[in-house]
């Protein structure tokens, strides 16, 4: 009797959910598609059926959806075999309660294999084959199916993990990961700000607000200004600080001391502009809305200072970041937004131009 080819070695499903909690962690920009129930599927389904990318066996994205818990938990070589002989083949009814219905595979083609899986390498696509064939065109690559193995563990699995961050990761996504994994680290303790031209040195109290502002000082500044001057910073509990004391005033600025300031105030004395940039800080609340717009820009004409000279900044950690989601809507037109991990960008909300 002819033996049959060797399958990969198969994890559990809560296995595979752990790996790829380790594999996307939580500083990994859109990571919530690819640790969710649908890819935990798929990937169980892909080594179920040993659809790799070595053993030049495809998948459809009806495989998934017709597999079940039933079939899941008979795992050794000869039942998973058995289960390949038809999967495939038309009519095929799954063992027990299929997974999910025949009319909702797109989420897990287009979301799921289609825009994250085949860019990033998780998933290969078969060459030749026309996108409207029937023809099962996908398999899982060499590279992530091994880092499923639950053959490679510890040290070893985290350094595998590694590297195919960064071969397969483009380097935006792995600079975005890394200031979002920084910021994780130093939630405890005080934050250090050191101040850009001037080189004082803050204390703010921990947290996730303390290290946008910190950023924002230390990076956004530079990013928009010549050479600019922190004059102003406040934070939840602290509206003021003695480093800062008099320094608007020191620039020709003048704000009324009742005046609700926002949580930080730059100046660029590097420019004829003189710009002057004002950023709301936001963890949680406290956008540049329309109405904060205007009040911002009443407390710039007090002082002096023309609405043409003045940036409306909000300030988030991440553009995935449940907060940015949920105040996206409110945001002023004519404002910018800026995220702590993507510091080389600024999404500006402007009005278009009248044609002509």
């Amino acid at each position: 009797m002819q033996s049959l080819p060797p399958l990969p070695p198969l994890p559990a499903l809560d296995e595979i959910r752990v790996r790829l909690n380790a594999i996307f962690p939580d500083n990994f920009p859109d990571r919530r598609i690819l640790t969710g129930e649908m890819a935990v599927r798929a990937m169980f389904v892909a080594l179920y059926g040993g659809f790799t990318d070595a053993r030049k066996r495809f998948f459809r994205p009806s495989t998934v959806i017709r597999f079940s818990f039933e079939q899941a938990a008979l795992t050794d070589d000869i039942e998973r075999h058995s289960w390949l002989s038809t999967c495939q083949t038309p009519g095929h009814k799954p063992l027990g309660r299929q997974w999910y219905a025949d009319n909702t595979r797109e989420p897990l083609r287009d979301d799921l294999i289609r825009n994250r899986a085949v860019p990033i390498g998780i998933i290969v696509r078969r060459e030749g084959v026309a996108p409207t064939s029937p023809t099962p065109i996908y398999a899982l690559s060499d590279d992530f199916a091994n880092l499923l193995s639950p053959q490679l563990e510890g040290d070893e699995l985290g350094a595998a993990i590694l590297r195919w961050q960064e071969r397969a990761l483009n380097p935006m996504t792995l600079k975005r990961m890394r200031l979002l994994a920084r910021g994780v680290t130093e939630r405890q303790g005080q934050v250090s700000v050191k101040l850009p031209s001037t080189n004082k040195v803050l204390r703010l109290a921990a947290g996730e607000a303390s290290i946008i502002t910190r950023d924002v000082c230390e990076d956004l500044a530079a990013r928009i200004m010549t050479l600019p001057i922190v004059v102003h910073v406040s934070i939840s509990d602290q509206k003021t600080f003695p480093e800062l004391v008099d320094e608007a005033a020191a620039y020709d600025l003048k704000f009324n001391p009742s005046s609700e300031l926002p949580d930080v105030v730059i100046v660029d004395v590097g420019s004829d502009e003189g710009k002057v940039a004002f950023v709301e800080v936001v963890h949680s609340d406290g956008p540049i809305t329309e109405l904060r717009k205007e009040a911002l820009l009443k407390i710039a004409a007090e002082a002096g200072i023309p609405a043409s000279r003045v940036l409306l900044i909000t300030a988030f950690e991440d553009r995935s970041s449940s907060a940015f989601k949920k105040r996206i809507s409110e945001l002023a037109v004519g404002s910018q937004v800026w995220f702590r991990s993507e510091p080389g960008l600024l999404l500006t909300f402007d009005s278009l131009p009248k044609p002509g």
